[in-house]
C-alpha cells in the first residue's frame, strides 16, 4: 500500500476501533501499564510520546498519570476520535500530531529528547531499525514497545487469507525490535503476554475491514467470495470474530 491507501485503510478502521474507556479495552490497557510499572517504569508526572496512538487507547489512560502525552498517528479519523474522547472525559494534558512516523525528523520537529518516555503499542509505525532509533532519539529515560509476538489466531481471518493464497501470521514486530536492540548492544527487558480482542459490525463493515487487510498484503480482495463467507456467519444481523494474540513487551533505556 502507498501512503494514501494506508491512510484510507486506518481512517476506515477508525469507525470500528476500540475507544480507550470501553470496559474491556480499558481493563486490558491498565493491565499492560501495570506490568510496565512493575518493571521499573513510572509514568507519574512524566512527559510521554505515544507513537501510533490510534483512538487514544493508551494515550488517555497514560494522561491520567503523566504530566503530558503527545499522540502521533497517520490517521486523521483516529486522531479525531482521540480528541473527542479527551474532551468527553475532561482530559486536557494531551496533544496530537497527524503524521507518518517516517516523515518526522526529531531534530527539525523539536521531538529530539523532548520526552521522558517514548511509547509505542501495537502500531505499524515501527517497521525498521531506523524507526526504533528515532523513537529512542525522542526519549530521555525509557522506551516502551508493545508489539506482535509469535501468535495471531482468528478463524474467520484465516479463511479469508487462505482464499487469497495468504497465511495469517503475526507481523512479529517485537522480535524485530528485540533483534535491533541486540544488534545495537542495548540492555533490555523482553517478555511475551497473551491477549485477545473482539470485532463486531455489519456485513458491509466486515467486508471493508477484511478487504483492507488483503490489500495491505498486496493482493486484490475477492469481494464477492468474501461476502459469501461472511453471509454464512451472520448472527442477529452482525458479524463477530475474535483475534487471539501474543504480544511482546520490550523495555529499555535510551542512549
Amino acid at each position: 500500500m502507498d501512503r494514501s491507501q494506508l491512510k484510507r485503510f486506518w481512517d476506515g478502521k477508525a469507525r470500528r476501533y476500540p475507544l480507550p474507556f470501553q470496559p474491556k479495552t480499558y481493563q486490558g490497557t491498565l493491565g499492560i501499564l501495570e506490568m510496565i510499572k512493575q518493571r521499573g517504569v513510572s509514568f507519574r508526572e512524566k512527559t510521554v510520546l505515544d507513537l501510533g496512538c490510534g483512538t487514544g487507547v493508551f494515550t488517555l489512560p497514560l494522561a491520567q498519570e503523566a504530566s503530558f502525552v503527545l499522540g502521533i498517528d497517520c490517521s486523521e479519523e483516529m486522531i479525531g476520535l482521540l480528541k473527542n474522547e479527551a474532551e468527553k472525559y475532561g482530559i486536557k494534558n494531551v496533544g496530537t500530531r497527524n503524521a507518518f512516523w517516517q516523515d518526522l525528523d526529531p531534530e527539525v520537529t523539536g521531538l529530539r529528547k523532548a520526552f521522558d518516555i517514548g511509547f509505542a503499542a501495537m502500531t505499524a509505525a515501527v517497521k525498521s531499525k531506523e524507526d526504533v532509533l528515532k523513537l529512542e532519539d525522542c526519549s530521555r529515560e525509557w522506551v516502551v514497545y508493545v508489539g506482535w509476538g509469535r501468535k495471531r489466531e482468528n478463524s474467520l481471518m484465516r479463511e479469508i487469507f487462505a482464499l487469497h493464497g495468504l497465511e495469517l501470521k503475526s507481523p512479529g514486530g517485537s522480535m524485530m525490535v528485540g533483534s535491533t536492540l541486540q544488534e545495537l548492544g542495548r540492555d533490555f527487558q523482553f517478555e511475551f503476554l497473551e491477549s485477545s480482542w473482539d470485532w463486531e459490525g455489519t456485513v458491509d463493515e466486515a467486508l471493508e475491514d477484511l478487504s483492507g487487510f488483503i490489500q495491505m498484503e498486496g493482493r486484490v480482495p475477492q469481494r464477492e467470495r468474501i461476502l459469501q463467507i461472511l453471509q454464512e456467519g451472520i448472527v442477529d444481523g452482525k458479524i463477530r470474530h475474535t483475534t487471539f494474540v501474543e504480544q511482546g513487551l520490550v523495555i529499555w533505556k535510551p542512549k
